[in-house]
């Protein structure tokens, strides 16, 4: 899953925090049009590329029901089939800014960092103050415990497994 770091100012356009942006996605059919809901999207993907087409079918119909000795005679029936290629929708990842934030990184360290619309300019050194993990640090942690939880469960499955055929 993408993501990307905003840097949030206050109203005195000082340093706050840094946040996670996740995407909203923007759904593009065939003829460039683009949609917030993907379910808009196909319907509109369907007319654009209609689902059927009639196809009118020849046989001959020599069935059991034909009594002995009659030849059979040939149908024309009508068919609808789906169209042999349809263009996939597009999938467009949109990043929204929020208010009072920039893309661009703060300083390090941040304390009393100004933001003046095109940089990040440092104030006085700050105290010297533990440091708390940012939202980033924390979901990357949290990332790293659920892949080591994932490899923990598939040892277990797999000894589950291996005892079971014995």
């Amino acid at each position: 899953m993408s993501f990307q770091i905003a840097y949030e100012y206050d109203e005195n356009k000082i340093f706050v925090r840094d946040s996670i942006v996740f995407p909203s996605y923007r759904y593009i059919t065939d003829d460039g049009k683009e949609f917030d809901d993907v379910s808009e999207a196909h319907e509109h993907q369907r007319v654009l590329f209609p689902l059927r087409e009639a196809i009118d079918l020849e046989y001959l119909n020599d069935s059991e029901k034909i009594k002995e000795g009659v030849e059979g005679e040939i149908k024309t029936d009508m068919i609808l089939v789906e169209p042999a290629v349809m263009p996939e929708i597009l999938t467009k990842e949109v990043f929204i800014l929020p208010v009072n934030c920039t893309w661009t990184a703060a300083p390090n360290p941040a304390n009393e960092a100004v933001w003046n619309g095109k940089k990040w300019t440092n104030g006085e050194m700050p105290e010297m103050t533990p440091p708390e993990p940012s939202q980033t640090d924390l979901l990357e942690i949290e990332l790293e415990q659920a892949k080591q939880d994932n490899v923990e469960l598939r040892e277990i499955v797999l000894d589950f497994i291996t005892e079971s055929l014995e």
